[in-house]
């Protein structure tokens, strides 16, 4: 029962591990997730220390955290496709369904809280893993090949194939 009650804590001492793993060894997308991710828990912990049991609810969605999914969905979007990387899509896709969670409050009003609060939090875990597994594969990776390039390139068509696709038109 106690780990059940220090689980938080743990979970939080994990992500600070891999903050200061993705700082030392990791690349761009590993330091910059690794940062959203640990920003997360940081303003939700201020958040709950400055307001305690008084949370900002409209129709038992919390707004703070709302608030903190969309501009985290937002951040991990943007990484996810723009890294060299698979699994930031994983990351992306927990962010997904702790933001969802939200709406789905909002949309069935007697949604059993446990259910809403499963969808909030069970993504943090998906994230948690794979954020681990990610930096781990970067690791071996990166002592395997040396260095690779983090982030993709956009798209640019060769000027050959612009002008078939001109003369195509």
């Amino acid at each position: 029962m106690l780990i059940w009650s220090a689980r938080a804590y743990v979970q939080y001492g994990a992500y600070l591990a891999l903050f200061l793993v993705a700082m030392r060894r990791g690349a761009a997308p590993e330091r910059t997730l690794a940062s959203i991710i640990l920003g997360m828990i940081v303003v939700d912990r201020i958040y709950h220390l400055v307001r305690g049991p008084d949370l900002l609810l409209y129709q038992g969605v919390d707004l703070v955290h709302l608030a903190i999914d969309t501009f985290s969905l937002l951040a991990i979007g943007a990484v996810a496709l723009k890294a060299n990387r698979f699994y930031p899509l994983w990351i992306g896709g927990a962010q997904i369904i702790a933001f969802s969670s939200h709406f789905y409050r909002l949309g069935i009003v007697e949604i059993h809280t446990t259910a809403y609060q499963v969808m909030a939090i069970m993504p943090s875990y998906v994230q948690l893993l794979a954020m681990a597994l990610g930096l781990g594969f970067h690791m071996r990776r990166q002592k395997k090949l040396g260095n690779y390039p983090s982030w993709r390139k956009s798209y640019v068509p060769s000027s050959a194939s612009g002008a078939k696709r001109l003369r195509a038109a």
